[in-house]
C-alpha cells in the first residue's frame, strides 16, 4: 500500500520565496496526501499566495493563521499534529524540492517495514 505523505510547512513572511516552493511541490512525481499550512502571523503577501495556489492544487491544502505568533519550532510542530497521513515531511518555504523527493521517500518507507523516519540529503 502507498504511503500518505503529509507535508507539514511552517510560514512567516515567506512570500518572496515561497511561489517557487509551491511550484516545486506540484512538480512532485508522488502526489502528496496534503499540505497543512501554518502561518505566524506574516505581514506580506503570504497568505495571499497560499490562497491562490490551493484554488490549482491537485492535493488538498488546510491553512491555519496563528492567533500569536509560536516562534519557527512551535509553528511547526503545530503543522504536524494537524496533519492527517501516515507519514510527515517537514516543508520549509523557502525551499525547493527536486521533483523525485517524496517519490524517493515513499520507495524507502515501502522498502522497510519497519521504518519509523526517513532522512534524505540536501543540496545548497
Amino acid at each position: 500500500m502507498q504511503p500518505k505523505i503529509s507535508i507539514a510547512m511552517a510560514t512567516y513572511n515567506g512570500a518572496k520565496y515561497l511561489q517557487e516552493q509551491l511550484d516545486s511541490l506540484t512538480s512532485q512525481s508522488y502526489i502528496p496526501y496534503e499540505l497543512v499550512v501554518c502561518d505566524d502571523g506574516s505581514k506580506d503577501d503570504t497568505i495571499a499566495i497560499l490562497e491562490s495556489f490551493r484554488l490549482t492544487s491537485q492535493f488538498p491544502i488546510r491553512i491555519y493563521k496563528n492567533e500569536t505568533n509560536l516562534g519557527f519550532a512551535d509553528n511547526f510542530f503545530k503543522a504536524a499534529k494537524l496533519c492527517e497521513g501516515d507519514w510527515i515531511s517537514f516543508c520549509d518555504q523557502d525551499d525547493v524540492w527536486l521533483p523525485n523527493k517524496l517519490q524517493s521517500a515513499a520507495k524507502a518507507i515501502e522498502e522497510n517495514d519497519d521504518a519509523v523516519l526517513v532522512l534524505q540529503n540536501a543540496i545548497i
